[in-house]
């Protein structure tokens, strides 16, 4: 993996490999951008950049065994030839790059590199000896900050990536602002979020905000077909996840949902919203998904409409809106779902009709 496998995001990536070339980093940076647009790759290969040392990793040759009491008088045996034949070790000449091959990238790429640290619910859930959770406490980043004190084991820089950053509690924020206001030498942190505002303020004033676009459809498609989507659902998926590799995969899901109903069930659409997930959070964001597409598809039919037909287009246009508005509030989402199905299927627009790209 290196900076040229990250599609999309072509300028953000010049600005990442400018950086690292300048070797000017700053401390604390802020990856920002919608869901599945690579903010974790990126930053996962900014810090395996960082500490590469662009000289191949060699493993030295074993050294021979003791000679025994037997082989005393024995001839000493010569040394191999592959040994004096060996070639000089390639070394890597991009410098805003990773060379892929030395033992810092190798290190990276098996996630065993002694000075990168990945901090998320899954990583807490193991330092914690506790089940995971949706948030990220205070006492996490208390042991970050205790990690961020100590010195590189490997390479130059301790990199700390604080993925999902959306879910540090405001006590751990706060708790982190001691690594941010006086970082020690050679240490960065990056926080990958979906939304930055929902950071503190006084994280954000300390920060270097790195801003992640949605993905160009293109790009979005070769994505999925390198993830083994087959091109035609690639580009349909692409379409629909409207440059978002994470709403691609919901529009994945809400396609095999679908399918599964049998065409002319008047409780199609109760059936389709029984099936939101169970948490709360995924739920949420499950339903703002489908009322986008509403919002996307009911403004299709409402430019080419007239008479009549517009008004009613109209009308669902703006009740659409209002159910989006309340999905960020605490609401029965399911509730709120078959609401917007059954409206929209009254104007004329079916369940099939929001998961179609033609």
């Amino acid at each position: 993996m290196s900076f040229s496998n990250i599609l999309g995001q072509d300028k953000t990536v010049k600005r990442l490999r400018a950086l690292i070339e300048s070797r000017r980093i700053p401390p604390a940076m802020i990856f920002h951008g919608a869901p599945g647009t690579g903010k974790f790759l990126a930053a996962a290969e900014f810090a395996k950049a960082l500490n590469c040392s662009h000289t191949e990793h060699r493993e030295k040759p074993a050294a021979p065994p003791p000679p025994s009491d037997d082989d005393l008088f024995a001839a000493a045996a010569p040394a191999p030839a592959a040994a004096r034949e060996l070639p000089p070790a390639k070394v890597h000449t991009d410098l805003s790059d990773s060379c892929g091959s030395c033992l810092s990238c190798l290190q990276a790429a098996s996630g065993a590199h002694p000075d990168i640290r990945i901090v998320d619910t899954a990583f807490q859930a193991a330092l914690l000896d506790e089940a995971e959770s949706a948030n990220l406490k205070i006492d996490t980043m208390r042991e970050l900050t205790r990690w961020a004190q100590q010195k590189p084991m490997l390479s130059d820089w301790k990199v700390f990536i604080v993925r999902d950053a959306e879910a540090l509690m405001p006590a751990a924020q706060n708790a982190l602002l001691k690594t941010l206001e006086e970082p020690p030498p050679g240490t960065v942190v990056i926080l990958t979020v979906s939304r930055k505002t929902s950071l503190l303020s006084t994280i954000l004033s300390r920060c270097c905000l790195v801003e992640f676009g949605l993905l160009p459809r293109a790009a979005a498609k070769t994505l999925l077909e390198a993830q083994g989507t087959g091109p035609d659902d690639a580009g349909a998926l692409a379409a629909l996840g409207g440059g978002s590799l994470e709403k691609s995969a919901e529009a994945g899901s809400f396609l095999k949902r679908v399918s599964a109903l049998r065409p002319g069930d008047p409780a199609r659409v109760f059936k389709f919203s029984s099936g939101l997930p169970r948490d709360s959070h995924k739920a949420r964001e499950e339903v703002k998904t489908l009322l986008d597409l509403l919002l996307a598809k009911t403004r299709d039919r409402w430019s080419s409409a007239a008479g009549p037909a517009k008004a009613r287009f109209t009308t669902l246009l703006r009740r659409t809106l209002d159910l989006r508005r309340m999905a960020d509030r605490n609401v029965s989402y399911m509730l709120l779902l078959e609401t917007a199905l059954l409206e929209s299927e009254k104007a004329g627009i079916k369940l099939e009709d929001l998961i179609r790209t033609d």
